[in-house]
């Protein structure tokens, strides 16, 4: 029975994340894996080489002899394990699988801003360490969405929870207010 790619990447990068702690070596992998996930966005055609059935374990040992140089020696031996196992393909789902548990080992989280303008990184960031210190989070990264209809104010969307702090929030509670005062 084939396992899913979410089976796989929960596989591979829980496997990744037990040996980075093992080795004591979880911040430089958790660095290593987001530049390689930089490197694979910009260049897809690098997993697809290296995934590619037609092309010998030779042939592919040297490509990812050249991709995996100036990576830790973690991260060396786990691209090769890819490669051993034909995993290339889920790579960046391993990645991905490996931040969620780097960023719940370290308390950070990640959410959307929701502005009528557009926030500036300073402003962002001031955001986002407000939101942590208030739920006791090491970090959260926001990243920003204009949506002009709000009017004004901040809706927050940080996992599960929202904090609508938009003036067209509070326009229609007032509304809703004064109709049920009537």
């Amino acid at each position: 029975m084939a396992l899913s790619r979410e089976e796989i990447a929960n596989r591979y990068g829980n496997a990744l994340f037990g040996y980075a702690q093992d080795m004591r070596a979880l911040e430089t992998v958790y660095d290593d894996l987001q530049e390689l996930k930089k490197a694979v966005q910009a260049n897809p055609r690098i997993l697809t080489i290296l995934s590619d059935p037609i092309l010998n374990g030779d042939e592919k040992k040297k490509s990812l002899s050249v991709i995996e140089q100036g990576f830790s020696k973690e991260v060396q031996a786990f691209l090769n394990l890819l490669l051993e196992y034909n995993r290339f393909g889920d790579l960046l789902d391993i990645i991905n699988r490996f931040n969620d548990l780097y960023d719940d080992a370290k308390s950070i989280t990640s959410g959307t801003a929701i502005t009528a303008v557009k926030l500036d990184p300073d402003q962002l960031k001031h955001l986002g360490e407000s939101y942590a210190k208030k739920y006791n989070l090491n970090a959260v990264r926001l990243k920003n969405q204009v949506d002009p209809s709000i009017l004004g104010g901040v809706i927050l969307q940080v996992k599960d929870r929202v904090i609508d702090g938009s003036v067209k929030n509070k326009l229609t509670k007032i509304r809703a207010q004064l109709i049920n005062n009537d």
